[in-house]
């Protein structure tokens, strides 16, 4: 049984590590004493693999297949977690496909107000006026259209002609629409946090490349907001083979040193923690494949 309560069903996640493995179906397939037919049904969700399945194909292609299936092959939800109150999930639509942004409430003014990621932004204008708030800055995890389009209408400040920082990391701008003509109007994420600093905000960056090329997470109020990075269970794509590599080394960088307890807050389905995360995700079970 698959657990649909998740962004990656288990389909999703083998067929993301054979991507950055570069390994065929059939090479694959094989590895694992499957036939081409079966890895297919499994990657397509139209069948469910066993335990027995994940455990053989997590040793071609590099990841705990038992702790996998601990999470993609029963079907209850993810524990629920209680966030900070200064932290506001909105959920978003993108063309149809669900997107999360959030709102982060400043920890002295809870009308002043900081956006991560804009879902797109169709909408969010009108949500976050119901919410009273006043922005002070839209903080982009990585320059997909779902996660920062709209960004130039959003951020005109509280005041005549003022618009507040958008942060995107370089190697971003080029992926976001209008990133490349508006590139003077975008800032340095670790520039753009140092500067929210100084207006009471605590929120930390780190890089993860992998997914894109300038993917970051950034840290506040107990909670890691990592878009695609990484989700309940499995990870974006990522950016190409070659960035495979890459992305697992920028998923153990931004989990390295936090607490267990530590939300979660990805970019598409449910949250989670760091602690539950570490036992279970493929994507940081990772171990050296047995076929390349």
């Amino acid at each position: 049984m698959l657990n649909m309560h998740l962004e990656d069903q288990a389909g999703d996640v083998l067929k993301k590590f054979r991507y950055g493995r570069r390994l065929s179906l059939r090479v694959t397939a094989e590895a694992a004493t499957l036939s081409p037919d079966q890895l297919r049904s499994f990657e397509s969700g139209e069948t469910a693999p066993l335990t027995d399945d994940l455990v053989r194909l997590g040793k071609v292609l590099g990841f705990d297949g038992e702790a996998m299936a601990s999470l993609h092959l029963h079907p209850d939800p993810p524990p629920s977690l209680s966030l900070s109150p200064r932290v506001l999930p909105l959920p978003m639509s993108y063309g149809g496909y669900a997107v999360r942004c959030s709102l982060l409430r400043h920890p002295n003014d809870p009308k002043r107000a900081l956006l991560v990621d804009t879902g797109g932004g169709e909408g969010l204008e009108k949500r976050l006026a119901e919410k009273g708030v006043i922005l002070e800055g839209i903080l982009l995890t990585h320059g997909h259209d779902d996660h920062g389009g709209g960004w130039d209408h959003l951020r005109k400040g509280p005041a005549k002609g003022e618009k507040v920082p958008v942060l995107l990391a370089r190697g971003d701008r080029s992926l976001l629409q209008g990133g490349g003509e508006g590139a003077d109007a975008l800032m340095d994420p670790e520039e753009g946090c140092h500067l929210l600093g100084k207006q009471g905000w605590d929120i930390k960056v780190t890089p993860a490349p992998g997914h894109t090329r300038g993917s970051v997470a950034y840290l506040s109020e107990g909670a890691l907001f990592v878009g695609d990075t990484l989700f309940c269970g499995s990870a974006g794509r990522a950016a190409t083979p070659e960035d495979f590599p890459e992305q697992l080394a920028s998923i153990q960088k931004i989990l390295s040193g936090l607490s267990d307890a530590i939300v979660l807050i990805p970019g598409h389905g449910p949250l989670s923690t760091v602690g539950y995360e570490k036992t279970i995700n493929p994507f940081i079970r990772t171990t050296a494949p047995s076929s390349s």
